[in-house]
């Protein structure tokens, strides 16, 4: 009677639909990677936005106890993208992340041409 009934309930639990987690699409484009260091591509709209880049970081830096290296650039001009990044691109830097491990800090920096840093810029 026990393995009846536990049949039933694992017949019932495979049967059931599937319920997919929808995960938003990603509004950044990883542009290419140098070692540690990744190259992100920001929509203009979302350049100044903190939260969007705590969002990303968070995504692309996972693991809390890795050391990750991040270059965030707007690309306004709209030139097709290649590794290394166009000039056009390079001149357009948006925010420099890096957290270390091995030194245990994390540094988010402006891009000073945005003018949106409190202190220290680059």
């Amino acid at each position: 009677m026990r393995l009846n009934r536990m049949c039933c309930l694992l017949a019932a639990i495979i049967t059931l639909p599937a319920v997919a987690e929808e995960t938003p699409a990603a509004d950044w484009h990883l542009a290419g990677r140098l070692g540690l260091l990744q190259f992100i591509v920001v929509p203009e709209a979302s350049a100044r936005d903190r939260a969007w880049y705590d969002r990303v970081i968070d995504t692309v830096c996972d693991d809390d106890t890795a050391s990750c290296f991040l270059r965030f650039f707007t690309n306004a001009s709209g030139v097709a993208m290649s590794f290394p990044l166009p000039d056009a691109v390079l001149a357009e830097p948006t925010v420099m992340f890096q957290r270390s491990a091995k030194h245990r800090t994390e540094q988010f920096q402006w891009s000073c041409r945005l003018g949106l840093a409190e202190s220290a810029c680059f």
